[in-house]
């Protein structure tokens, strides 16, 4: 892979020996420097994504970029094209860049500090969708819709009829939101994977970027996404507050009630849940995987809480 990246990176007239390897999960993550400049490269597997939604992924950070969104736009190869496909073993790689997000990434601190950083990402989704609504994919270029990602679409494939607990889970709320009737207001192309991971903070603004889980949803489900991982740290419920105060400052569109808004936890619970297990499997795990995946089980039998 880090050949395929280095070969990927001369086509960004990169640096020699600049290269540096960040990640690996679904896509391949490196660093390199070109002009000066620190910029990220990512390799998408052929199997993970077809060219036409990332090309669609694309054109939305840049239009969302266009609108003062602070995100992290893509930049065009020496050959003039946002994306590069990369022959590999069985399907394609495709390779992209982004400019550096801006920041720091988020840590806990004093009270206030963090009800204010909420409140920022609050404003930060408002905007995007805000913009969301008006926004219309050119040509074929579509995003998938959250029933079309194969974490969903394919579960029978990976996940055994033995766990009863996470069908149980799927089933109540795939169906539940099946039944949900979609409109203009609360329903458009959202980040999909809005957590700390994915942001930096510096100078009152967010620097967002890895949009590859963007997709057709519930504007609701990325505010989900934002507090889920903190719903049991004590005074959740305030952040939870301040996360929508921002978000209301930013768009018309009614936060979610409680009710709802714990379901759209438990989905991203379940959506987490599904991600490991295919990337995984369920047996010969180590103990650190096997214990998350337990804890994830339990949470789902107790169902979620967002802490006072």
């Amino acid at each position: 892979m880090v050949a395929t990246a280095a070969a990927a990176v001369e086509l960004w007239r990169g640096e020699p020996g600049s290269l540096r390897h960040v990640s690996d999960s679904v896509n391949h993550v490196f660093s390199f420097v070109s002009s000066g400049e620190r910029q990220f490269l990512r390799l998408t597997p052929g199997v993970h994504r077809v060219l036409p939604q990332i090309e669609a992924e694309l054109d939305f950070i840049v239009y969302l970029h266009g609108y003062g969104v602070s995100v992290c736009p893509p930049i065009a190869s020496a050959g003039g094209r946002m994306v590069e496909e990369l022959p590999a073993e069985g399907a394609p790689l495709f390779a992209c860049v982004f400019e550096e997000a801006v920041g720091e990434a988020f840590t806990f601190g004093p009270r206030e500090t963090n009800l204010e950083h909420f409140r920022l990402r609050g404003r930060t989704l408002g905007r995007m969708h805000a913009l969301a609504k008006c926004y219309a994919p050119p040509g074929n270029r579509r995003r998938f819709m959250w029933h079309e990602d194969t974490l969903f679409r394919d579960v029978g494939a990976y996940l055994p009829r033995s766990e009863k607990v996470v069908w149980a889970e799927y089933h109540e709320l795939t169906e539940w939101l099946a039944a949900r009737p979609p409109d203009r207001d609360s329903f458009g192309l959202i980040h999909g994977d809005f957590g700390p991971t994915n942001f930096r903070h510096a100078g009152g603004r967010l620097s967002v970027f890895d949009f590859d889980d963007s997709c057709y949803h519930w504007f609701a489900y990325d505010l989900a996404v934002t507090i889920y991982p903190h719903g049991r740290r004590e005074g959740a419920g305030a952040l939870l507050e301040s996360l929508l105060e921002g978000y209301t400052a930013e768009t018309a569109t009614s936060p979610p009630r409680v009710a709802e808004f714990i379901k759209l936890c438990r989905l991203r619970q379940l959506y987490m849940f599904l991600h490991y297990a295919k990337a995984w499997g369920l047996t010969n795990l180590s103990a650190r995987q096997r214990g998350w995946l337990d804890q994830k089980r339990d949470n789902m039998n107790r169902g979620y809480t967002l802490s006072a």
